[in-house]
């Protein structure tokens, strides 16, 4: 079944898409605008360079619609890749090398097409073997041919039955990676880790944030309504908008009227709860959504410092503020895991987005799942309890703290919480509560923890522990 599969790095990359594309040979194609090879290039740049799910540059100058289409193919392909690569291997008799990048991706995303999509298998198939033929792999059109034909015959539940391990067949069957399904399935019931699956499956919807720095948000709808957009139900100032055109294209967005923020990172920065006058850190800052939205919250009148490890990121973040007119913000650069960072500094409030295994967005980053390792989880949790020793001597007594990340794993949620507050005695746990905070009650622990299963109220997944430190 892995006859397809590429391993490679641990862990997400930062580094950005090129504009054009190289071939296992590293022989570059002028600008494209055909956009099954976009998304092709797309799922080769996860795949070959452990690169984050994008489409490339030239995808910004396509018509909406086949943007859209360029889009679905590259993400659907990664979300169902485990499921393609054992449909094509029961079509292949022998393993395919494992340096034919570009001749995998075309068969994984034309048989994802032809399975998922409104798009018949003869048509999917005729246009694979277009690109294969205008490609340096031109001599391959037969054999990609002849697997493509045979797969879009294949049915999956054939190719599952074949799986007689029961974890390994319902990780088959929701396109997880075993060891994922199998540490979920030994945390909770098996049925929420279908339905986690499911939602992991299924593409996010467009969720915005108003800056109510430069518009409230019945003033953002009125301006959106031509978007179909929505006033989210559950989370104040949240709109949601279908699928469309790129963001940038949108209207308000260069102005800054607006964030792309999902509901429950909306949430995160509210439980700290900022007040005018407050003096905030946020750890780990990057790219600056929770600080500006910190920043919306004490209306522009708190002093906020905004640590940011990776120097690649800063540049964004300062662009981000600048279009949102964010004021009060410090960027600083360094790592917050550092006790001698900020020597000096005290915070009234501080924010810990902490880095994290990405478990609870997946649906959003597909390429989460194939990427990250078990041995990932380890090595985060001692960046997180870094990060926690390090900025709690930050803050003042009876301040508070909020621990967020965007996990699923207890491991760096609740665990990560206790074994912090057994390490530092004065500290307590602040409980939210639907009454003063306002959320969904259902997101709420009996500890008083946020956490928000994926697609929960139309969320990402996500976990929040308010922390106080004793006066």
């Amino acid at each position: 079944m892995d006859f397809l599969r590429d391993t490679g790095k641990n862990g997400i990359s930062q580094a950005t898409l090129p504009v054009t594309m190289k071939t296992d040979t590293q022989t570059s194609h002028p600008p494209v605008s055909n956009p099954r090879l976009l998304a092709v290039e797309a799922i080769v740049r996860v795949t070959r360079d452990q690169l984050p799910l994008a489409l490339p540059i030239q995808a910004d100058q396509l018509e909406t619609r086949d943007r859209g289409l360029a889009f679905e193919i590259a993400f659907g392909t990664i979300r169902y890749l485990s499921l393609l690569d054992a449909i094509l291997a029961s079509c292949i008799p022998r393993p395919l090398s494992k340096k034919r990048h570009f001749m995998r991706a075309v068969l994984r995303s034309a048989l994802y097409q032809s399975l998922y999509m409104r798009v018949p298998g003869r048509a999917a198939v005729n246009e694979a073997i277009n690109m294969v033929k205008l490609s340096p792999e031109k001599a391959h059109a037969g054999f990609a041919n002849a697997v493509l034909r045979k797969a879009i015959t294949v049915d999956p539940e054939t190719v599952m039955a074949r799986v007689a391990d029961p974890v390994q067949q319902l990780a088959l069957r929701y396109a997880h990676p075993t060891w994922m399904v199998q540490r979920w399935l030994e945390q909770a019931e098996r049925q929420v880790v279908i339905q986690r699956m499911k939602a992991n499956n299924l593409p996010a919807t467009l969720t915005l944030r108003t800056n109510t720095l430069q518009r409230d948000r019945a003033a953002l709808l009125e301006a959106l309504a031509p978007s179909g957009a929505l006033a989210a139900p559950l989370t104040p100032d949240a709109l949601l908008v279908p699928a469309g055109g790129a963001v940038e294209s949108m209207v308000g967005f260069s102005e800054g009227w607006f964030a792309v923020q999902d509901q429950a990172a909306q949430w995160v920065s509210r439980l700290l709860d900022p007040q005018p006058g407050d003096h905030l850190l946020d750890a780990c800052a990057a790219p600056g959504g929770k600080t500006a939205h910190l920043a919306a919250l004490a209306q522009g009148q708190a002093e906020i410092i905004a640590v940011e490890k990776f120097p690649s990121r800063l540049e964004r973040m300062a662009q981000n503020f600048k279009r949102l007119g964010v004021p009060g913000v410090t960027v600083c650069p360094g790592d917050a895991s550092l006790p001698e960072l900020l020597v000096g500094k005290q915070f009234d409030r501080i924010l810990v987005d902490a880095p994290c295994t990405g478990t609870g967005v997946i649906r959003r980053h597909p390429e989460i799942k194939w990427r990250r390792r078990p041995k990932d989880i380890p090595s985060l949790m001692q960046d997180q309890a870094a990060i926690l020793s390090a900025v709690a001597g930050r803050l003042r007594p009876g301040g508070v703290l909020v621990y967020a990340t965007c996990s699923m794993e207890p491991e760096e949620n609740e665990q990560r919480v206790e074994r912090f507050l057994a390490d530092h005695p004065t500290w307590c746990r602040d409980p939210v509560t639907v009454a003063k905070e306002g959320v969904p009650g259902d997101t709420l622990s009996e500890r008083g923890d946020f956490r928000v299963e994926p697609g929960q109220h139309a969320m990402d997944g996500f976990f929040a522990a308010r922390l106080r430190r004793q006066s």
